[in-house]
């Protein structure tokens, strides 16, 4: 039924404008209506409310998601997402009125909108606060944009994560600013969450600024002509990343290769290079999942004619035989959003009006990715590299490179300043799009510099750009992979050892790479890459360059990242089948801890992985923060520590500081070898102290029939009182009642080395439920 509301003084003061002024929220607020409710109904699911401002709806989605969108009295209906990957039906809903508020009620929330002022407040299921919004003051400019805006009041006590990837070194983001545009190093996504149990999605691709101060929490962007975002409620950061991922799309698997260590440098020149380095990481037995083809492959045919110029690469396909077959070992290339005017690529999309003129990157002109047309014209020219065979990509400079060229500009879709954030999205978007259409059953590898909100679901894993090499920059990217991660886009790495400069023969950047190298282990991508001294790009970047420590060193740790892969592959499933985050600030494990909710050099590797790198030259142990409620492992020696306290950790070169959490079940191979596949002998790692249980995934590592239940969840569960491990009846069909190995092994002690550890069991699983002593 529709309910109609007198109204007193219909005035309305939506602000229209092109912002350029510094974005502020003027207080007091004064509502220039006596009343800001005129009529509501229940329609489609949907709560449509006309306001003295213009047309309010409200949908709530059963995933515990709400849709909040105004549009102004002056402007068109446009409820168009480049973010939300469908219009989901609505949840169910009541919807009660009294004399101040509307109110709208679902299983998960309640949305309060009072009937005078147009404010709301946001509760959970349980009657809770979690959100206020605040006065929301809207002047008026010109034409036809607004100023879309926001202010939130909020609790003292609560901690908010997310944003995006910033060298700030921000972790805790309350009293923080931040303004949300993307440019190499840093990667905008208008994604924010909260402790106290909610999320929003700010769905505007313009430049935005986001605030809290003693004002509130708000959000103001340049350019739209809509109030445009999506709250989420959970009680726990990952059940909101899982709202946000199931409105926005779920992240795919990814190969299993590419979880491997990944050899890069700026740059491998030619076909020999690239064969010799192989040659010599096979050698100097150094395993390696890829090594990358930087730009200027092409050289001759200039930027843009994705091909390979044959006086340096004479002969591709005879080069990926030999990595593939020899060295077991698969090549990413890098390609450009770039054209080179003169090349019959530029000649092509310039007659057809699709480069964006005078927006550079490289030496070229980029295309018009906002145009659906000129996003085909480029997979049709780029579809001959494709086909020669190639593992990966690498996309480099779609923010696009060169922002300030860029922004003046009229796309497809409008002025580039209406757009600007979108551009790596819908770039990466087309890549893996086309690949899926031409090879359907065969999981993509995608490395790109930059995203915006919903890329997980192309699986693209993003790098942090050309940042300097330094400690105090491996520190900021710490926080800045943390804050990323947290948005809901989970795979994210760095150049392990910085991108500009670091010369190998110098020790003290040794120190720095080897100390970054370390960390990187622990990225939910392993790769290291850079621009060395002197920077004309011939430096090494290869072990061996530096030195004899350094290279011993980062070869155990690369062997212990493939030691660890049935942990990390499945740490991999779950950010497909369970909304998972791999790389973790302690807040989503530890949410009750007070003390790590501003904690900038530790944090999670999966559930059981307590990670401290360190960052300082010259040093042999750091501080290190325990958290309450168990107990903690140290990871290399077996010593047991009490949770809630500061230690101070041991730190030689060759070991970052590593706790396991008591109650971990840690599956692993029990050798190293990067040709170890889901289905070869696994240790099963028990850590006494707590109960615990792992779910064990796997499947074939390579295509999509995950998707049509050819996967296996195996279930472990430790009973510590009992000394008990059930492993129980396998989830999915992959090589159910095939025959595994599994030898078990406790951790209850302290030991030489982790492989010291005597095996206590050997199990043969075939998919069925088996109850053991340990």
């Amino acid at each position: 039924m529709k309910k109609k509301i007198i109204l007193l003084i219909p005035l309305f003061i939506l602000s229209i404008s092109i912002p350029i002024v510094a974005n502020t929220l003027d207080e007091p607020y004064i509502p220039a209506w006596d009343i800001y409710v005129n009529s509501w109904e229940r329609k489609n699911n949907i709560l449509t409310i006309e306001t003295v401002e213009g047309t309010l709806t409200v949908k709530p989605y059963d995933f515990g998601a709400l849709h909040f969108h105004l549009t102004p009295l002056n402007q068109n209906k446009d409820k168009s997402s480049y973010a939300v990957i469908e219009d989901f039906p609505s949840a169910d809903f009541e919807v009660e009125e009294d004399d101040n508020d509307l109110i709208l009620i679902t299983d998960k929330y309640k949305f309060v909108l009072h009937k005078f002022t147009g404010n709301y407040s946001f509760y959970n299921s349980e009657g809770k606060l979690l959100l206020k919004e605040a006065s929301n003051k809207r002047e008026p400019v010109k034409e036809d944009s607004i100023a879309p805006r926001c202010l939130f009041k909020m609790m003292p006590d609560e901690a908010l994560y997310g944003l995006g990837q910033f060298r700030d070194n921000a972790l805790n983001l309350r009293g923080k600013k931040r303004e949300l545009v993307q440019f190499n190093t840093q990667a905008a996504v208008p994604v924010i969450y909260s402790t106290a149990g909610w999320g929003l999605f700010w769905d505007n691709p313009s430049r935005t600024v986001f605030e809290d101060n003693a004002k509130g929490m708000s959000f103001v962007s340049d350019f739209g002509n809509k109030l445009d975002y999506y709250l989420f409620t959970g009680n726990t950061l990952d059940k909101l990343i899982s709202s946000y991922r199931q409105l926005t799309g779920k992240a795919p698997m990814i190969p299993y290769w590419s979880l491997g260590y990944h050899q890069s440098r700026n740059k491998y020149a030619t076909q020999d290079e690239v064969l010799n380095i192989a040659e010599k990481m096979n050698h100097e037995d150094i395993q390696m999942s890829s090594i990358f083809i930087d730009y200027f492959y092409w050289q001759r045919y200039g930027t843009g004619s994705h091909k390979f110029d044959e006086t340096i690469f004479p002969d591709p396909g005879g080069m990926l035989k030999i990595l593939h077959d020899k060295y077991q070992t698969k090549a990413v290339i890098t390609v450009w959003p770039a054209f080179k005017k003169g090349t019959a690529h530029y000649d092509e999309l310039e007659s057809k009006g699709m480069l964006l003129d005078g927006a550079r990157a490289l030496d070229g002109m980029i295309y018009d990715v906002f145009n659906p047309e000129a996003r085909q014209i480029y997979w049709k020219q780029i579809l001959p590299l494709v086909k020669t065979g190639l593992d990966g990509w690498f996309l480099d400079g779609p923010e696009p490179d060169h922002v300030s060229s860029f922004l003046p500009v009229n796309t497809f879709a409008g002025p580039a300043v209406t757009v600007r954030n979108l551009y790596p999205l819908l770039h990466v978007e087309n890549f893996y799009n086309n690949l899926l259409e031409l090879y359907p059953n065969t999981r993509p590898y995608i490395l790109t510099r930059c995203a915006w909100a919903s890329q997980q679901r192309t699986g693209a894993a993003i790098w942090s750009g050309d940042i300097p090499t330094t400690f105090d920059e491996l520190q900021k990217q710490i926080t800045a992979g943390l804050n990323f991660v947290a948005t809901g886009i989970p795979y994210w790495t760095t150049d392990i050892g910085g991108y500009s400069g670091g010369d190998p023969g110098e020790e003290e950047y040794r120190e720095l790479f080897m100390r970054w190298f370390e960390y990187g282990t622990f990225c939910p991508v392993f790769r290291s890459h850079g621009r060395r001294y002197p920077g004309d790009t011939k430096a090494p970047n290869e072990l061996w360059a530096y030195g004899k420590e350094v290279q011993d060193i980062c070869t155990r740790y690369i062997n212990l990242r493939y030691t660890l892969m049935p942990y990390i592959y499945t740490l991999t499933g779950d950010v497909t089948h369970k909304d998972y985050t791999p790389m973790r600030l302690l807040a989503f494990d530890f949410p009750g801890d007070k003390n790590i909710q501003d904690c900038k050099d530790q944090f999670m590797y999966g559930p059981s992985f307590l990670v401290c790198p360190v960052l300082s030259a010259g040093v042999a142990s750091r501080d290190v923060y325990l958290p309450g409620g168990n107990k903690w492992i140290d990871f290399w020696t077996g010593e047991i520590y009490n949770g809630g306290q500061n230690i101070v950790a041991a730190a030689s070169k060759d070991k970052i500081p590593l706790y396991i959490k008591s109650g971990a079940i840690v599956p692993v191979y029990k050798d190293s070898d990067k040709t170890n596949t889901p289905d070869d002998i696994i240790k099963i790692l028990i850590y006494k102290g707590s109960d615990g249980k792992f779910e064990l995934y796997k499947d074939d590592g390579k295509s999509y029939e995950y998707k049509n239940n050819s996967y296996a969840y195996i279930p472990f569960y430790w009973d510590d009182k009992m000394n008990e491990l059930v492993i129980d009846t396998q989830k999915g069909n992959y090589n159910k009642g095939k025959s595994q190995e599994f030898q078990l092994v406790l951790i209850d002690g302290e030991y030489e080395n982790i492989h010291s550890v005597p095996v206590k069991k050997v199990v043969k699983y075939t998919g069925f439920k088996q109850t053991l002593k340990l």
